[in-house]
Parts: C-alpha cells; structure tokens; sequence
C-alpha cells in the first residue's frame, strides 16, 4: 500500500464530502484500506489536512509545469477551478482554509505558504502590493466560481482577474 492512497483519500473526502466527513473512517473508505491503515501514518484530523493539501500543492506545482504557462495570466488559470481537476483542488484549499481559520498550527503553516506563494509573484516581477493584491484576487475569485455553474466562471474570470493583470501590465 502507497501512502498516495490515503492522500488521494482526503483529497476525495475533502472534495466531495467537505471538512466536516473527514474521519479516519471516511478516508479509509475512499482509499479503500482499513482505519488502521490510515492511523499508522496519520494520527490526527490536522496531520490528515495537511498532509492532503500539501499533496494537493505538489500536484498543482506538477500541473503548472506541465502546462508550461507564457504569461502571468496562463499561470492564475491553473489556479482557478475552470475543469475538473481544478475543482477538486479549489474545493481541498477551501477546506484547508477553513480549518486553518480554527487551528493554530494550520494557521501558521497557512500564513507561510501565502508569503512563499505572494513572494513568487515578486520574484517574477510584481510589487509587493501587486503580489498581495492578485493573491486576494484570485482567492476571492475561486471562492466565487465554486459557487456558480462552471459554465459562468470563466465569464467571471474575464471580468476581474483580466482586467487587473493587463493593468499590472501596462504598468510594467
């Protein structure tokens, strides 16, 4: 048995039950293995979460290298929940989030990942401010699509991350 099991198994509790079916229980079922299993590499709801989002993350990271995205625009879209894929990622994080929201360590780990993901931006050439602005742009914005068909997220997408990244362009 591969521990991708059990991550494949909070991620599919997380995405499609939502934070509060995450059991020991239900993760076992979704990955197939008995609780057991899931105990002996992951003691608690909190090492579950993260464990999960920190697969989710090196599956975006995987999935923005192969999409060898051109520009700052190419790169927000891997972020936003416009396919399937997408989605199931989108729904993880804002499972993560909320319980980020209630546990410190989580809160901690949460607040480093932002700053690693805002100082990105910086390093690829937005202001600092530029960097925290898209960053709260494009949380908002996935917040909002998980919430409407998927046929209106792009339509969504169009009216408020395009605008402001070819802003930051212009500027550059």
């Amino acid at each position: 048995m591969t521990d991708n099991r059990l991550l494949e198994g909070v991620l599919t509790v997380l995405a499609e039950q939502g934070v509060g079916a995450l059991s020991v229980r239900s993760v076992a079922a979704a990955a197939g293995v008995s609780p057991a299993q899931v105990q002996y590499y992951y003691r608690t709801k909190t090492e579950l979460v993260r464990a999960g989002f920190e697969y989710a993350g090196t599956q975006f990271l995987e999935d923005v290298a192969a999409a060898q995205p051109n520009t700052l625009m190419d790169v927000v879209r891997q972020w936003l929940p416009l396919d399937d894929s997408r989605e199931r990622r989108a729904r993880v994080w804002l499972a993560y989030t909320t319980i980020s929201a209630v546990d410190p360590e989580l809160a901690a780990a949460s607040a480093q990942l932002d700053e690693e993901l805002r100082r990105w931006f910086v390093d690829r050439g937005l202001s600092a401010t530029a960097a925290s602005q898209l960053f709260a742009l494009i949380d908002g914005v996935t917040v909002q699509c998980l919430m409407m068909p998927r046929s209106a997220r792009p339509s969504l997408v169009e009216r408020t991350i395009v605008p402001f990244i070819s802003g930051l362009e212009a500027t550059s």
